[in-house]
């Protein structure tokens, strides 16, 4: 488990999309390079603790694991290969390891591991997309009835109708991104 060093927080702000994770990935490791180490992740804003007496690799890991004996198998796997549990969010696991020149950092070292990591993420994109069909379908319904009805309800309506379309025009394009890299990693050559 992470250890509390009593070093100073900071606050990084950055926008990306799961669909990028290993940019995540650099970025983290990077910051720990300049002494930021990862404390706590968010969407947008992550928590950081300064501390330049040290250095680590970063990588995440996508599960939805409720907690008790999966998730203390699945943190216990990655521990026995010496990996450093920071956080868990939204089913993303972060791990780090200690920096070391010339040591290899991947998590997952064959093709099929990557594709089905790729496949729960796409999982998770259909099941939230499908789960928010039918309220959208009732919203667009509600925002063309002509009805008595105010002009803040009726924008309120809009906005919400709006919002949900570009959340599952991002689930759709973030499905086919994984698609494509699922796609990419099965017709490249074996590396050797």
């Amino acid at each position: 488990m992470m250890q509390k060093a009593g070093g100073k927080m900071e606050y990084r702000t950055r926008v990306s999309f799961v669909w990028n994770y290993e940019k995540d990935e650099q970025w983290m490791t990077d910051l720990s390079a300049q002494g930021l180490h990862l404390v706590k992740p968010g969407i947008v804003r992550s928590r950081f603790e300064k501390d330049t007496d040290r250095r680590y690799v970063y990588k995440v890991d996508y599960h939805q694991l409720k907690k008790g004996e999966e998730l203390k198998s699945y943190l216990a796997l990655f521990e026995d290969m010496g990996w450093e549990h920071v956080s868990s969010y939204m089913g993303w696991h972060y791990f780090r390891k200690p920096y070391a020149e010339g040591e290899s950092y991947e998590i997952y070292t064959d093709r099929t591991t990557i594709i089905q990591l790729w496949k729960r993420v796409q999982t998770t994109f259909l099941m939230i997309l499908l789960a928010n069909i039918p309220i959208l379908i009732l919203n667009l319904v509600n925002m063309f009835e002509t009805a008595d009805r105010s002009e803040v309800i009726s924008s309120t309506i809009a906005s919400v109708s709006g919002f949900q379309t570009t959340v599952a025009l991002l689930l759709l394009y973030g499905w086919f991104r994984f698609q494509n890299k699922i796609k990419q990693l099965s017709t490249d050559s074996p590396q050797g």
